[in-house]
């Protein structure tokens, strides 16, 4: 039997997109004209977010026996998630939710618990990378292109406009969570005990650092200093 609930990370559109792929893919739904697949944006996702989701779980599905909800959601108030934990773990009968998110890290243990990651053949078959251009980039380049490109990025991050400094902040926790992808994927190949030792050691610092990224006051620059200082060579 399928699960009701999923979490997909990383640039909300993308995200979305694989969501509404799983839902066709899986559940037969369709997005043209129909009620029983909702996509929902947010910036922040509130308690009263929380509450309105509630409401649209517990109608019935107006076209069959199936519908599905898409969260797309950029931060997620603690309070919020709490009021989510219900939701998610016992939604009306025929309900799929789908909840899109930047990060993993940014999820509360409770939460995490009730959710699986969307399942990665709905996104092959839908030929979208899991991985942003963004990450892809930072990757590829050397360590003096990345010091350039973690320096453009805390520039943004200092901007006036607030819609600029919020797409840095939001690119920073991509960023983070696409090191933390690529450093698992090593992981699994890497034969020698010092390289394995080296990106566990890594993925301590990333997954540390991603709860703080999603705080207003994040120390950016001396996060990302520490990620240049310390980032394995290979990967």
């Amino acid at each position: 039997m399928a699960h009701h609930a999923y979490f997909v990370t990383g640039e909300s559109e993308q995200g979305i997109e694989r969501a509404l792929a799983h839902a066709k893919n899986e559940l037969g739904l369709t997005r043209e004209n129909n009620p029983d697949l909702v996509v929902l944006r947010h910036g922040l996702f509130s308690v009263d977010d929380a509450r309105k989701l509630a409401d649209m779980t517990n109608r019935a599905a107006m076209n069959g026996s199936q519908k599905a909800i898409v969260v797309s959601a950029l931060r997620l108030f603690h309070e919020a998630q709490n009021a989510m934990l219900k939701i998610f773990e016992e939604p009306s009968p025929g309900t799929t939710l789908i909840l899109v998110i930047p990060a993993e890290g940014m999820l509360l243990p409770t939460l995490r618990s009730r959710l699986l990651p969307l399942p990665s053949a709905t996104i092959a078959e839908d030929g979208i990378e899991q991985t942003s251009p963004e990450v892809q980039a930072f990757l590829k380049a050397s360590s003096p292109e990345r010091e350039k490109l973690v320096a453009k990025l805390l520039d943004r991050a200092k901007s006036d406009t607030d819609t600029v400094k919020q797409g840095a902040r939001n690119e920073a926790v991509l960023l983070v969570e696409g090191l933390i992808e690529a450093s698992y994927a090593k992981r699994e190949v890497a034969k020698d005990a010092v390289e394995q030792e080296e990106l566990m050691a890594f993925l301590s610092d990333l997954d540390a650092f991603l709860p703080i990224l999603h705080e207003r006051s994040a120390p950016l620059k001396l996060i990302f200093e520490h990620i240049l200082l310390v980032i394995p060579k290979d990967l």
